[in-house]
């Protein structure tokens, strides 16, 4: 008995050799041929995505915006049609379906034939992360999953990161797997990328007699920096090995989808071609199979930036180029205007804030000097009153300076007097004099008709 049900899952699981299964390059195209039987000549074809079978194209009309890549051919003669799907991205990996039936398309569609499409490779620069889209056949939403750098081994000891049967979530390190059983595809993520995690890996639906593997490729981008007019030296490395021994090495531009002969902007053919020099390294030893090769671009421009692939046949590095733009001629002036304009601004704001600060400090007399340091008894101040009759004629300013005793006594009060800027004619003034009262000080002047006066006393 137990036998039996030994047999009965691996019959089940070499049921999912019917999926078609269609590998195509990121940015490329893929093509997928679906077949149907002969109820199903005159009825709508479709093509649909997931476990619900959204249709995403069909002869008749499409559904989505990812039906602008894709074209859907019936050829009826020979039972089956045919669906293109161009400028493939990383979230074109996942399960589709084959379809077809109804008289409209809003009628339920029969499923024909399950189809998976994987896109490689998966990209990712130096220190960001990776994403490998993993899909599976029904009837695995509950299996274990797991992600292996190259082959995956029986034992299942070699997976980076592995799920328990169940588990649609795990982590390890700086892997985290995420299973979408809806849809029918589990997610690797990988962080922190290295130039050396490049490779093969495969994804894998472990069961109780086999594994389901998918093979994916990742390419770690190196990201290389070089200022504008001048040189940048890009380093391509590869696998050294009987087949690539006597085969061209190459550096070419393309979108995302590797080079053809065309696309080679230079190769160990040609080692010099307008701007581009290929120079080999012949000092590594013969037994050391990891090689390199260094490309040099001269006279860096900015339409140089982009994404450049190289290596030998199907050993291959792909490299993130950045041109950083030089400031033109006007731009370093302006840049130097508004320096001197935001220095100039700054000399300008220090002057005035020390000249103000000079405004606020007190004279330089030295009874507003003393008077500042020795503590003052509360005092009563009278204003000096000008009697100047303004019809007299003025005459030129005569200034007079007050000093106050050296040695003032703790009793007696003093006071500052300021004379007139246009004092009367005929000027004339008295000496200091006492007046009534204890502790009294006044000062009198007498200029021509005007009288000055000032008095204090203690209160």
């Amino acid at each position: 008995m137990k036998n039996l049900i030994v047999l009965l899952i691996y019959l089940i699981s070499c049921s999912y050799e019917d999926i078609i299964k269609e590998t195509g390059p990121l940015a490329g195209v893929v093509t997928i041929k679906c077949p149907y039987d002969a109820q199903h000549v005159d009825r709508h074809k479709y093509f649909c995505k997931g476990a619900g079978c959204d249709i995403i194209v069909s002869d008749k009309e499409s559904r989505q915006r990812t039906s602008q890549r894709l074209k859907l051919t019936d050829h009826k003669q020979g039972k089956n049609f045919l669906v293109t799907m161009t400028n493939l991205t990383g979230e074109d990996t996942g399960v589709y379906w084959c379809a077809a039936g109804g008289a409209s398309p809003s009628e339920t569609p029969d499923l024909l034939m399950e189809v998976h499409i994987q896109v490689n490779p998966v990209i990712g620069d130096v220190g960001d992360s990776a994403t490998f889209r993993c899909p599976y056949a029904e009837g695995s939403q509950n299996k274990s999953k797991c992600l292996c750098k190259g082959e995956c081994e029986k034992s299942g000891d070699n997976c980076l990161i592995k799920s328990e049967q169940g588990q649609t979530q795990a982590k390890n390190g700086h892997e985290t797997l995420y299973d979408d059983t809806v849809s029918r595809v589990f997610n690797v993520t990988i962080g922190g990328l290295r130039a050396e995690y490049s490779g093969k890996y495969t994804c894998a639906v472990i069961t109780e007699v086999n594994f389901v593997t998918t093979e994916q490729e990742l390419l770690v981008r190196e990201v290389v920096a070089g200022d504008e007019g001048k040189s940048v030296i890009i380093t391509c490395k590869y696998q050294h090995d009987q087949t690539s021994k006597n085969t061209a090495k190459y550096f070419c531009r393309a979108k995302d989808t590797g080079c053809k002969l065309e696309d080679f902007l230079v190769s160990s053919l040609a080692p010099n071609h307008n701007r581009y020099i290929l120079k080999e390294d012949k000092d590594l030893q013969p037994e050391i199979s990891a090689r390199i090769f260094n490309v040099t671009i001269t006279d860096l421009r900015a339409e140089d930036s982009g994404i450049y692939w190289c290596g030998v046949e199907e050993t291959k590095s792909v490299v993130r180029l950045e041109v950083i733009k030089s400031a033109s001629p006007l731009t370093l002036s302006v840049s130097l205007i508004v320096v001197m304009v935001v220095v100039a601004t700054a000399v300008f704001l220090l002057y005035r804030h020390k000249r103000n600060k000079t405004q606020e400090l007190p004279s330089n007399d030295t009874n507003t000097r003393r008077n500042s340091q020795v503590p003052q008894p509360d005092c009563m101040y009278e204003e000096i009153k000008d009697t100047h009759n303004p019809s007299l004629p003025e005459t030129n300013t005569v200034y007079a300076t007050a000093q106050l005793p050296t040695m003032p006594s703790d009793d007696l009060t003093y006071s500052t007097a300021t004379l007139p800027t246009n004092p009367c004619t005929d000027m004339g003034y008295s000496a200091v004099s006492f007046g009534e009262g204890p502790n009294t000080v006044a000062i009198a002047f007498r200029q021509g008709n005007c009288e000055y006066s000032r008095t204090s006393s203690d209160q």
